[in-house]
Order: C-alpha cells, then structure tokens, then sequence
C-alpha cells in the first residue's frame, strides 16, 4: 500500500475520533440544559372549619418559629407582635396539660419525653401547639416527682427545688416569645390534692352516725313497745285475777246456799205434826 493511502487512512480515523467526541460533548450539553418537569403539587390540605382563624396559617412549628422571630414563608412577619398577646394562653396551656400529664402518670417512666406537639383549645376553637420538648420533659419529670415520691414523704426543700425548675423553664419559655410572665406558675401547679380517702371517711362518719342515731331511735322505739306490752300484759293478768276471784266467791256463795237449805229441811221435819 502506498504512503499517499496510508496518510488518507490516518486522516479519516482522527477525523471519526474527532466528530465521536464532538457529538458526545453535545450530548452531554443538551443533557445538562434539560430539565425535567417538576413533580405535581400535592393538594392542599382542606381548611378546618373549628381552627383558629386568628391564627390562620401558622400553626406547629411554624408558629412557635414566629413567636420566636424567625420569617415565616407566606406569613406577615409585623402580624407577630399583634397576636403575642393571644398566644400567651395557649403557650400557658400546653405547659399546664403537660403537667398534668406528669400527675396522671405517677409512678410511669421518667425518662418519657412528653409530645411537643399539643392541640389546645382557645376562645375561637383550636389551634396545634409546639413547643421543644426538652423543655417540656422538665416540666413533665417535675410532675412525676411531685406526684410520685413527695406526695409520699413531702419535703419543703423537695418541693422549693421542683418549684423552681419549672418556673426556670416557664420564664425560658415566655422569653423566647418575648412575652412577660406575670406570675409563677408553680404558685397554681403546685397545689396539694385532696386525698381522695378524706371525702370517704367523712361520708363514713356520717353514716355511722345516721346508724347510730337511728339504732338509738329503734332502741327507744323497742323498749316503748316493751313497756307497753308489760302494761298490757299486766293489765290482762289483774282483769284475770280479777275474774278469777269473783268466780271463787260465786262458787263458795254457791256452797254455802246449798249448805243451808238441807239444814233447815231437817228442822223442819224435826217439828212434830
């Protein structure tokens, strides 16, 4: 083969090896300018007709993001300082549930983190609360306790200690919302309950007196009836005595007729004629 083939061999091979990569890097751009259609929306949840309308649009963690400051997507950021003042009750109420919570579950594990999420009801009907829940478990552990061993041997520096965890925490809680804490909340959660026994026991005294009173008046009633059943029974026995004595006379009057008579028939025939 001569030279003048071999060149034109050569020159057709790299022209092929050129065009190759030339195509595969328009290939590749093409790729990369093409987007694939963004996936359907998924549809919007059906708005619920008992929800707070005060709130509309925040709700979970995205109102517990408002109230701390932070921008919202689709939502007013200068509406938050106007609705701090409503949010207040629901942020007392879901630390109120939460202790309560920690009260119904004496003696339960006190490593439970309680939900962070609550749906608390308000004056225009109710709204999902979020609140974090390391916070929440403090205050629910403190229940516990409350509940648990100090209701069991109370202790003034127990309960100063678990007073003062959770007002620690409630005061944390309203500063991040930038909302004042008037009053501790520990003064209305740390309230002791009235033994459920004590009702009890004083409807069972009651009882015993009402018995007492009415055996007393039974008593009294049973021994009139006796008295009264002695007098009449006495009375019986004098009427029969009484009967008994006129029919003795009756029959010695009796006795002493017939006792008479044949004596003076004697007499009588004793007299000569």
């Amino acid at each position: 083969m001569s030279n003048f083939m071999m060149n034109m061999i050569s020159w057709i091979l790299l022209l092929l090896v050129i065009l190759t990569l030339y195509l595969i890097d328009k290939v590749n751009h093409l790729a990369r300018m093409y987007e694939p259609p963004a996936p359907p929306a998924p549809p919007a949840p059906e708005p619920d007709p008992n929800a707070d309308v005060l709130f509309a649009g925040l709700e979970g963690k995205k109102l517990w993001d408002a109230m701390n400051g932070k921008k919202v997507d689709g939502f007013d950021s200068s509406l938050v300082d106007a609705l701090r003042p409503h949010y207040e009750p629901i942020l007392r109420n879901h630390i109120v549930a939460t202790f309560k919570d920690g009260l119904e579950d004496v003696g339960g594990n006190e490593s439970r983190v309680p939900s962070s999420q609550r749906q608390i009801s308000t004056l225009r009907g109710h709204i999902q609360s979020w609140l974090p829940p390391q916070h929440l478990g403090s205050v629910y552990r403190a229940a516990l306790e409350f509940a648990g061993s100090y209701a069991h041997n109370p202790d003034p520096e127990v309960l100063s200690r678990l007073k003062q965890t959770v007002d620690s925490v409630v005061d944390m809680l309203y500063q991040r919302v930038s909302i004042t804490n008037e009053a501790p909340l520990s003064e209305t959660l740390f309230e002791r309950p009235v033994p459920e026994e004590a009702p009890v026991a004083a409807e069972a005294q009651g009882s015993d007196a009402m018995l007492a009173l009415t055996d007393a008046s039974v008593q009294a009633d049973v021994l009139q009836g006796d008295e009264a059943a002695q007098l009449e029974r006495l009375a019986q026995g004098m009427e029969h005595v009484q009967a008994y004595e006129d029919q003795q006379r009756q029959d010695v009057a009796a006795e002493t007729a017939a006792e008479v008579v044949p004596e003076n028939d004697a007499v009588l025939e004793a007299k000569p004629a």
